[in-house]
């Protein structure tokens, strides 16, 4: 079989490796296959061969995340009680952010994480190019980052997708090329995260038919008083999964806070953060309020209301 940028390391021979010319396989054939199983790349959640995607709204802690996820990745520690069988070789692609803070964050994550900054985390920032950055795209811009970032990587952040995008569409015609070249990198056994926005209904930015082909989508979601408290609050939810169990894709509730010397903090547990206005909500109507009244005094429509009563019961 002929070399590519896609291809996967054969150094286990014994292991299938794809073929270079389209190619029918019976079923028979098919089940005595022997494929390599899919590496843990954090915990159950992220593993090899995926294509992924971590949406949010601005400013609610989508950077710090995937930033974490990466520093767990690149060196076995514990992020949010998950972490790699093994430390990976990781790039995380960042394309907005100024060089000061990139810097400070990072610098942040692994002192909360009681790690040293990992050479095994290779990081991209627009500050240290003096050029425009390459449209992941159109088949000249993936040829230039598949020149930076090589082969001989297991997991790829790009942070955002609007900022490596080039013209800025999120139209399913702008998404295709680019979701065939990590269709490409995927068949070779590694894994893409796409950081991307969540638009005004709460779903990811842009076209539905950026999920056809994801294997995994994670929202955002900023709690019931996200910023109280010195504190930012979210939950972690699974929109779409293809290798989870009901009970591996259960949402995760995250708390980002600072200790008495301002270092970062991270806390997490099953579930979602309880929404302290639904509790409210409920325990006017169980006194006798109707939900008009309720969110009269509530300061909200009664459809609010409605969704906190059905979320609390």
């Amino acid at each position: 079989m002929k070399n590519s940028k896609y291809q996967a390391d054969s150094g286990e021979s014994n292991y299938f490796q794809p073929f270079d010319q389209m190619k029918l396989i019976s079923a028979a054939e098919l089940a005595k296959l022997n494929a390599r199983t899919r590496k843990k790349h954090w915990g159950e959640l992220i593993q090899s061969n995926q294509i992924g995607m971590l949406f949010g709204p601005r400013g609610h802690g989508k950077t710090w995340v995937a930033l974490g996820i990466a520093v767990s990745m690149s060196t076995g520690v514990d992020f949010l009680n998950k972490k790699p069988r093994k430390a990976r070789k990781v790039i995380y692609m960042d394309g907005e952010m100024d060089l000061v803070t990139l810097k400070s964050r990072t610098i942040a994550l692994c002192k909360s994480l009681n790690t040293n900054p990992p050479d095994g985390l290779k990081i991209f920032t627009p500050e240290i190019f003096t050029g425009l950055l390459p449209s992941i795209n159109t088949m000249d811009g993936q040829r230039e980052i598949d020149a930076l970032i090589g082969a001989d990587w297991d997991v790829l952040f790009i942070d955002n997708y609007s900022a490596w995008s080039g013209d800025g569409r999120e139209t399913a015609e702008a998404w295709a090329p680019m979701m065939r070249w990590m269709l490409g990198h995927k068949r070779a056994g590694r894994t893409i995260i796409v950081i991307h926005h969540t638009g005004k209904t709460g779903k990811q930015r842009g076209s539905s038919s950026h999920e056809d082909a994801l294997d995994w989508s994670v929202a955002l979601k900023p709690a019931d008083g996200a910023f109280s408290d010195g504190a930012l609050r979210f939950n972690l939810v699974w929109e779409k999964n293809r290798h989870l169990s009901p009970a591996d894709a259960k949402p995760i509730a995250v708390t980002m806070g600072k200790d008495e010397e301002g270092g970062l903090t991270w806390s997490q547990s099953d579930g979602v953060h309880k929404n302290s206005r639904a509790k409210e909500a409920k325990e006017l109507v169980e006194s006798g309020l109707s939900q008009a009244e309720v969110a009269k005094k509530l300061c909200v429509d009664r459809t609010t209301v409605s969704r906190w009563l059905k979320s609390t019961s």
